[in-house]
């Protein structure tokens, strides 16, 4: 069904390349654009679901899309970052991160192989988690000092957060399916 929330989580898909071309192959201003174009794809998740509600235009099809455009968008600014950064103490919050994503996939999949009416519901400290990682990956990609404060190392530290909220998530939506999954 094509509506407005739709619209905006296909846009979030759509800017993915070019955020991508942005950050390999553009000039003097490419990691500020690619950051400023990855903003804006972040700021489709928060609008998407805020005009979903609003408007009352909460489709089965942007349920399934949300999250894997969602997916997506963070494992692929992940990969990009990875590549030019194989710290530990950068790779082990990448790893975090990637892992939770295909692990809730798996949680969401065998819910349904099993027919289970059990819905996995969208935890607040998952939210945060969300916006540790969009803040993260938005200071990560434009990389330059701002007003003289490194914005790179800060969104490190940013990640690691991330990372560790993520691991809190998924504990929780284990927790919540535990009983469900393993029949």
């Amino acid at each position: 069904m094509i509506n407005v929330p739709n619209i905006l989580t296909a846009l979030r898909i759509f800017f993915i390349p070019l955020i991508i071309y942005l950050f390999f192959f553009g000039g003097d201003y490419s990691r500020l654009l690619a950051a400023l174009v990855f903003l804006f794809a972040s700021l489709t998740d928060y609008f998407d679901g805020y005009f979903a509600r609003v408007m009352k235009q909460q489709t089965n099809f942007g349920e399934f899309l949300d999250p894997i455009a969602d997916k997506m968008l963070v494992i692929t600014m992940l990969v990009l970052l990875v590549s030019e950064n194989n710290e530990l103490l950068f790779v082990l919050p990448v790893i975090i991160i990637i892992s939770r994503e295909f692990l809730v996939i798996a949680i969401r999949q065998r819910l349904a192989e099993i027919n289970s009416n059990h819905k996995l519901k969208v935890l607040f400290v998952s939210k945060i988690k969300t916006g540790f990682q969009l803040t993260s990956l938005f200071f990560l990609l434009y990389k330059d000092s701002i007003f003289g404060f490194n914005s790179y190392t800060f969104g490190v530290y940013l990640l690691q957060v991330a990372s560790v909220l993520t691991i809190i998530s998924f504990i929780y939506y284990v927790r919540m399916s535990w009983s469900a999954i393993i029949k």
